[in-house]
């Protein structure tokens, strides 16, 4: 039984018949469907290199993202950090590419939103944040990749503080 869903799951989404028809285009020409919008090599976890970041507030002892497509054609962010005081905060968002507002959640705020987050894909290998609270935005930055795809730079302002985060492909095991 379990062989046979298997291999029905597996011909679901390699046989053109069966696969999921491509998303319709907006009214601008653009598919909405994350996958046909999201460069590939964004979409992963990533482990923050504490060393090789540097930080005007203070830094995280440890942060992972990890970064995948979602409904609606959205890009999702997962994320959980160990602040430099020791306690943990993890949330996510997910947004489209097109610079439309989502909200982020935190653990902290439950099924509030903790900001309003929106992303615009400049090119294949960067997007541009901003994050705001109450109307005013509080951060904006750029999630640059690397030429190789496994160096990730988070390159942010927070008010007059610039952070610059730099993460590397993480197997969840190192």
């Amino acid at each position: 039984m379990r062989k046979t869903l298997l291999v029905l799951s597996l011909m679901a989404l390699t046989t053109p018949g069966m696969a999921q028809p491509l998303a319709p285009l907006n009214e601008a020409g653009v598919r909405r469907n994350a996958w046909e919008q999201i460069p590939a090599k964004f979409i992963g976890n990533w482990k923050l290199d504490v060393a090789a970041s540097k930080y005007g507030t203070a830094a995280p002892k440890m942060q992972y993202r990890i970064f995948d497509y979602t409904a609606d054609g959205k890009f999702l962010c997962t994320y959980i950090t160990r602040t430099a005081k020791d306690l943990y905060s993890s949330g996510n968002w997910a947004v489209q590419l097109d610079g439309t507002p989502g909200a982020e959640y935190t653990r902290a705020y439950g099924s509030t939103p903790f900001a309003i987050v929106t992303l615009k894909k400049q090119d294949e290998n960067n997007l541009f944040l901003t994050a705001a609270r109450y109307g005013k935005v509080f951060e904006e930055g750029t999630f640059t990749l690397s030429p190789d795809g496994d160096t990730l730079t988070f390159s942010y302002r927070q008010g007059d503080k610039q952070d610059i985060a730099v993460y590397h492909r993480w197997d969840m095991v190192n």
